[in-house]
């Protein structure tokens, strides 16, 4: 890695600090600047524009969030442990990983929900693949004979975010010191309905598909 490249990443890393704390609408060239120690001039010479910069910060936030949550779970057999690894690897993950505030395309789904652009754009491709990852591994569940066979994959992906969403807001704007445990009752209870037969949630898997 050249100096060139190494400035970039150090002043990603740096930036993904005020990310995870301001937000995505929340960077300014002058703010990233500060923070990485340099000028606004010596910024521009590595970003073309504010969007670049968020762009690229959100995909720095990806690949921290993958080192985090999906790397580790790999050591977890497949199928449920795997899965149940993951989750359990994802909620809370951003105060392992040594961002002050939370997760930043969590933040960003709610952020830009009404924005249009580049920036919503590459948000919105992030957050599917990670539910397209989720629903490999609730498919390779089913393989393992984890789950049963019929099981909906769109919905409990569905249920899996809803409740990392309501996690995030609980513990980061609530604060409620039980937003840990109630997440993982939350999980427990639909990791076990979808191993059980005749669910409520049952469906036919080829009209999903």
């Amino acid at each position: 890695m050249n100096k060139q490249s190494e400035t970039r990443v150090r002043i990603l890393d740096r930036g993904l600090k005020l990310l995870s704390v301001q937000g995505v609408s929340g960077i300014s060239f002058g703010q990233l600047a500060e923070h990485a120690g340099m000028s606004k001039s010596g910024l521009f010479a590595h970003f073309k524009s504010k969007e670049e910069v968020q762009v690229e910060l959100l995909d720095r936030a990806a690949v921290l969030s993958h080192a985090h949550v999906v790397a580790p779970a790999v050591e977890a057999a497949e199928g449920r442990p795997r899965l149940e690894a993951l989750v359990a690897n994802w909620m809370g993950w951003t105060a392992r990983a040594g961002l002050p505030g939370g997760c930043p395309v969590a933040a960003a789904i709610f952020e830009l929900d009404d924005a249009e652009g580049p920036v919503r754009d590459h948000a919105l491709a992030l957050e599917r693949e990670w539910r397209r990852i989720l629903g490999a591994h609730v498919e390779q569940a089913i393989a393992c004979g984890h789950f049963r066979r019929d099981l909906d994959t769109a919905q409990f992906v569905w249920e899996l975010c809803g409740i990392y969403l309501s996690h995030h807001a609980s513990l980061r704007f609530v604060r409620d010191p039980k937003a840990d445990r109630r997440a993982e009752v939350a999980v427990q209870a639909l990791m076990t309905r979808g191993a059980q037969i005749g669910s409520p949630t049952k469906t036919n898997r080829r009209e999903r598909k």
